[in-house]
C-alpha cells in the first residue's frame, strides 16, 4: 500500500510568511534599538563636551580678570578644545555652537601669537585683545546658554 502524503500547501505559505515577518521584525527591532542607543551615547558625549567647554570658559574668564588685575600677562591654555578638535567629537555639536566656540579659541591662539610676538612691551594692546577675547567668551556662553540652558548641561 502506498501513502500519499499532501502537501498542504497554503498551511505552509502561511507559516513561512509567519516565519519571515517574525525574524524580520527581530531583524528590525534589533537595529532600531542599536541605533536609539547609539543616538543616546552620542548625546550623553554632547552634553559631556559641552559641560567641559564651559567650564573651561568660565575658567577663562577668571583667567582674563587676574591678568587684567595682576598685570600678569600668560598665554590661554586652549587645550580643551584642541582635545574635542583632534577626537574628532567636534561632529557632535550643532554647527552654530562650534563655528561660535572655534571664534572663541581663535581669538584666544590670536592673543597667545600676540604676546609670543610683541611680549608685554604693548601693554594696551594686550589689554584691548584680552577685551576682544572676553567679549567672544561672554558671548559663546550666552549662546550656549540659549541653545542649552544650564538644566540640560547637568
Amino acid at each position: 500500500m502506498e501513502i500519499i502524503l499532501a502537501i498542504e500547501w497554503d498551511a505552509l505559505v502561511v507559516e513561512m510568511s509567519l516565519l519571515a515577518a517574525i525574524i524580520y521584525g527581530a531583524i528590525f527591532v534589533e537595529s532600531w534599538f542599536e541605533r536609539r542607543k547609539a543616538r543616546n551615547e552620542q548625546e550623553k558625549m554632547k552634553k559631556k563636551i559641552l559641560m567641559i567647554v564651559a567650564d573651561d570658559l568660565n575658567k577663562q574668564l577668571q583667567f582674563i580678570e587676574e591678568s587684567v588685575r595682576d598685570k600678569d600677562f600668560k598665554p590661554f591654555h586652549t587645550s580643551i578644545w584642541d582635545a574635542v578638535i583632534l577626537g574628532g567629537k567636534q561632529t557632535l555639536l550643532p554647527f552654530d555652537i562650534f563655528e561660535k566656540l572655534q571664534d572663541t579659541y581663535s581669538w584666544m591662539r590670536y592673543y597667545n601669537s600676540e604676546l609670543s610676538l610683541n611680549g608685554i612691551e604693548n601693554e594696551k594692546l594686550i589689554i584691548e585683545l584680552l577685551g576682544d577675547v572676553r567679549k567672544s567668551i561672554t558671548q559663546s556662553l550666552a549662546h550656549l546658554n540659549n541653545k542649552y540652558p544650564i538644566s540640560f548641561l547637568e
